[in-house]
């Protein structure tokens, strides 16, 4: 009987396919994690990372899974350090459901850092018309990210990996991908947050490696959720991740800075609801001879990429031609919260010869003299159809149409205080907001802004 002996070592190594070799995911994955744990490492004694996302960070809890081997490796490589690792994946999830989630599936772990892979749903679903749609996505994620950033943790933002595995852009919803993919990086550009660009990665190793041009079995089981092999390649990105956010210094404040740099508009993003259907409209907000303009339609706001609280806002303002109204809102969140047009704020009115008047936009606020200047209690309220207008203290504080006004809000705690051209013309407390973003709207009249400028405070001026 002849008998012929096999090599096994030999074997399994033949048995793995050429485009899953070993070295280039265990180069991957071994320079992200040395990045990490290794001596260099910028994790502190009692860091907290949290993992938040849908069923991929929910299956990478799982041994092999992404979230786990980077749990595992600081376990063992770091053991005194004690880091806490939290697992907030939901399978299913989109941005919407990360937003309604986040206060008690992770900032109650007060966490250092928190992993956010989000997205893939938010596109997949729109084949069944459950998907969310973009400008949803962009400003859900916005304030998801700043939420997490207000209580002092890091955020690595991921861009959403990929829907089938095929390189060449056939998979049926490649172009759609790409295109939240690219919100993503937008969104952490401008709030600050680390990215872990995870399309661009994939795109990159799907090319060199899988040159069957295959659907699935590269990364994934099924083209999306990760096989053992994709798990060992989000992690080693995941950890040079999370390690680049550890090593960057904390974030200055904003405060004490122009917000407008008189070049562009940096710093900002638009919210205009016309745009939603005609992508192609003219811009409503534009930089023009080192001025800041609102156009005034489409009608809609320019708003801050961050969150603000405790300020003194500057504003130098004139209605370029024929006056009008516009305004500037404070403690702004929720985007569209009124007539699907205005964010959840405290609008502080800039409409010609009514300067300083308020208006509650789902926040409220008190004034001395209620009833006097906001009507019958009975008709006070703060969403459509109510008594929302507070009135200020004088009219006419504006200069002669075309020539510069400067206004000045403060913001303190539950307080707002205004002033137009040195005249005291508001005064709130209790506002049920104390942070937010800043936004200047567009209401029909072309308005021009030379200056604004945010400093920190500790006391309203007397």
């Amino acid at each position: 009987m002849f008998v012929r002996f096999v090599d096994l070592s030999l074997l399994c190594l033949f048995m793995v396919p050429h485009f899953l070799a070993p070295s280039n995911l265990a180069l991957a994955e071994s320079k992200g994690m040395d990045s990490l744990t290794g001596n260099q490492s910028p994790v502190s004694k009692g860091e907290v990372i949290a993992f938040f996302g849908d069923s991929i960070t929910q299956a990478g809890a799982k041994p092999g899974g992404y979230c786990k081997l980077i749990g595992e490796a600081l376990a063992k490589r770091k053991p005194d350090l004690n880091v806490d690792v939290v697992y907030a994946g939901i399978g299913g999830n989109k941005v919407p459901d990360l937003e309604k989630r986040v206060e008690l599936d992770v900032l109650s772990k007060s966490p250092t850092v928190v992993f956010i892979y989000i997205g893939i749903n938010d596109v997949w679903h729109s084949t069944r018309g459950k998907g969310t749609p973009k400008f949803q996505y962009e400003n859900g994620l916005r304030r998801l990210v700043n939420k997490i950033s207000e209580s002092k943790a890091k955020v690595v933002l991921c861009t959403p990996s990929t829907i089938g595995e095929k390189h060449d852009g056939t998979n049926p919803l490649d172009e759609m991908l790409d295109e939240y993919a690219q919100i993503s990086r937008k969104v952490a550009s401008e709030t600050g947050a680390t990215l872990c660009d995870l399309r661009k990665s994939f795109l990159k190793h799907l090319q060199s490696e899988n040159s069957e041009n295959r659907s699935s079995g590269i990364l994934t089981r099924d083209g999306v959720h990760l096989n053992i092999d994709g798990n060992r390649f989000v992690a080693g990105l995941a950890a040079e991740a999370i390690s680049e956010a550890l090593r960057e210094n904390g974030e200055d404040s904003d405060v004490g800075t122009t917000l407008f740099n008189g070049k562009d508009l940096a710093g900002w993003h638009v919210d205009v609801p016309h745009l939603d259907k005609n992508p192609d409209a003219k811009p409503t907000f534009i930089v023009r001879d080192g001025k800041l303009v609102s156009l005034g339609n489409p009608q809609g706001h320019l708003i801050t990429d961050r969150q603000y609280e405790n300020f003194r806002l500057e504003v130098e303002y004139r209605f370029a031609g024929k006056p009008g109204n516009c305004g500037v809102l404070v403690h702004a969140s929720d985007p569209r919260a009124l007539y699907k047009m205005f964010p959840k704020s405290i609008e502080v009115q800039m409409n010609h010869k009514h300067a300083g008047d308020f208006w509650c936009i789902v926040e409220d606020i008190k004034v001395p003299d209620m009833i006097a200047r906001r009507g019958p209690k009975e008709k006070w309220g703060i969403t459509e159809g109510k008594a929302r207008r507070i009135l200020n203290l004088t009219d006419d504080s504006e200069n002669a149409v075309g020539e510069w006004n400067r206004m000045v809000i403060e913001c303190l705690d539950d307080q707002v205080k205004v002033w137009v051209n040195g005249d005291l013309v508001n005064h709130g407390t209790d506002c049920t907001a104390s942070k937010g973003q800043i936004a200047l709207q567009a209401e029909g009249a072309e308005v021009e802004f030379r200056k604004l400028e945010l400093s920190a405070i500790d006391a309203l001026t007397p």
